[in-house]
């Protein structure tokens, strides 16, 4: 189970209260990077997400942790991203996605799932599972894990033309 994973934005605060709004949680200040934020939801997980300003990196620091420093931002584009379930309907999702004015779609993974695709800053994406489809993926990844050869359960899951070109 992942417990917490960490992003940036552009705007931290912002970020952390739509996370807040579809997974009905708090957004708490997150010292260590000065300008983040954390956001819980109470489910008895420890689920969270970290917001970090853009341009945050983390470095090794022996046996005190981890610390942060900034760098220039890149194009603010990553293959980094996560699905999480939420307990709202996709129309929901969508209407809060375009209230921040960012790109959203409900799609259709290899016919195995549904997601909603929500573009946060129309920079990075996060997949929203409603329940439906939270269900369907559940669905699939048990299978997945029950398959003789796990190996095939994404095959007929081709690319997009488009994902063969460059950058």
């Amino acid at each position: 189970m992942i417990h917490h994973l960490s992003v940036a934005a552009a705007d931290p605060q912002g970020v952390g209260q739509f996370f807040a709004d579809i997974m009905n949680g708090i957004v708490v200040d997150f010292p260590p990077n000065p300008g983040s934020c954390m956001v819980f939801k109470a489910d008895g997980h420890g689920t969270a997400v970290e917001i970090y300003p853009a341009g945050s990196v983390m470095i090794p620091n022996g046996e005190p942790g981890a610390i942060f420093l900034r760098q220039p931002e890149a194009l603010g584009r990553s293959p980094t991203h996560f699905a999480l379930s939420v307990a709202m309907s996709q129309e929901d999702v969508l209407a809060r996605a375009q209230a921040k004015g960012w790109d959203a779609f409900i799609c259709d993974r290899g016919g195995h799932f549904r997601v909603v695709e929500v573009w946060i800053e129309n920079t990075w994406l996060v997949e929203l599972l409603p329940p439906t489809f939270a269900a369907e993926y559940l669905g699939f990844a048990n299978a997945v894990t029950e398959m003789a050869d796990p190996n095939m359960a994404l095959d007929d899951h081709q690319p997009q033309a488009r994902t063969l070109e460059n950058a």
